[in-house]
């Protein structure tokens, strides 16, 4: 029934549009996608857009993990699992805790992240998600990532079963294809590795045999069977971000290869997914010298801290809230951004609050302050104001 079901659903529900202008706009969609998209994905996306909602009996059981976009609802993937992620949590804004993890899983046709969100992330803290296990996720839905790649969320509705019935282990990729521990890697191959952080370089510029430039960036990696040089690559080096000795570093199909040293590579490229997790360290408003993070700061709120609305270099319209912080140390400026805003708008001046795994940037007049990124939260210490020394 697949793409001439989808069709007559959407005319159903969209009497105003003709079957000549649903298949046009399919078309269209996957001349988007530069034909990435089967008919029925491209034309379940179309339906999307057109407010018609589509019963998941209408699709194959499994959609290819290579064929899922960003916007999609009602999503069923099966995969086998390649990397798990411990749960971390975060401050609602009505002040109550919630949880989220993360797991990767993949098909022959791909990889992709799966969002665990609340009562979700017990299957991990319980191990009954593991690596190397097949799941089938079913009800989730796709948003993207940060990274600009389609995430699979697994909310109230999601459902998870392992080792479903009616599937082969031989149809999906063994798990030691993705992930290897380093003295495993071998030349010529392509490898995945999970490892710490050792060493980072700075980051070098080329130039091209074209007149443009690129840029290169070199890191040790460990793990407890050797280590080896992770090499990054022009977009892969912005990807990357912030990283320093002791943040874990996951690496998913990089490129190995034999360097100019005659020493072992493992080259990470545009086809190649990478994951960190950073370290964050415990800071005094005196040790904040330069930009980075992420870190962690305690502190008393001493402005009233100030909501505005502002609009983002991609048009979108953001919440921001303001205030200064100061421990007995220092005071900074702090700007938190979105969700975050509702945790601290209603602060008045001297609660006692923790924000963690906050970056550091320059501000006004080139002035370091603190802000807040998806992974940063806000904890409420205390509506006492702490003592200050002068």
């Amino acid at each position: 029934m697949s793409l001439e079901g989808v069709v007559n659903r959407i005319l159903l529900f969209r009497p105003d549009l003709s079957r000549e202008d649903v298949l046009k706009r399919i078309k269209e969609k996957k001349e988007d996608m530069e034909g990435y998209l089967t008919d029925e994905t491209a034309a379940r996306i179309v339906a999307t857009e057109l407010g018609v909602e589509v019963p998941q009996e209408f699709f194959k059981t499994e959609i290819p993990i290579k064929d899922v976009v960003s916007g999609l609802n009602d999503v069923t993937v099966t995969g086998r699992v390649i990397a798990v992620h411990s749960p971390k949590t975060f401050i609602r804004s009505d002040m109550t805790r919630g949880t989220v993890a993360h797991l990767h899983i993949a098909d022959k046709t791909g990889a992709i992240k799966v969002v665990l969100w609340n009562d979700k992330t017990s299957l991990i803290e319980t191990k009954k998600l593991v690596e190397g296990q097949i799941i089938k996720v079913s009800h989730g839905y796709i948003e993207e990532g940060l990274d600009g790649k389609p995430e699979l969320h697994v909310g109230s509705r999601g459902e998870f079963q392992v080792s479903p019935l009616n599937v082969k282990e031989c149809d999906y990729p063994r798990i030691t294809r993705f992930v290897k521990k380093i003295a495993e890697i071998r030349r010529k191959t392509r490898a995945s590795v999970v490892g710490t952080v050792q060493h980072v370089s700075p980051v070098s510029t080329f130039e091209r045999s074209d007149g443009s430039r690129g840029k290169v960036m070199r890191l040790c990696l460990s793990d407890e069977t050797g280590r080896v040089t992770a090499v990054f690559w022009n977009e892969k080096v912005d990807e990357l971000g912030d990283i320093r000795r002791g943040d874990s570093l996951q690496i998913l199909n990089g490129r190995a290869k034999e360097g100019l040293n005659g020493q072992l590579e493992l080259h990470v490229e545009k086809s190649t997914q990478i994951e960190t997790s950073h370290t964050a360290k415990n800071a005094n408003v005196s040790d904040i010298k330069e930009e980075g993070g992420p870190i962690t700061v305690e502190g008393v709120v001493v402005t009233t801290p100030k909501t505005t609305q502002v609009i983002t270099v991609r048009n979108e319209k953001v919440t921001v809230t303001s205030f200064d912080l100061e421990d007995n140390t220092g005071k900074i400026r702090v700007s938190v951004w979105r969700k975050l805003t509702e945790v601290v708008k209603d602060t008045g001046a001297g609660t006692l609050i923790r924000i963690n795994n906050a970056y550091v940037k320059k501000g006004f007049a080139d002035q370091l302050e603190l802000t807040s990124r998806r992974c940063t939260s806000i904890e409420i210490l205390s509506k006492r104001t702490r003592t200050q020394s002068t």
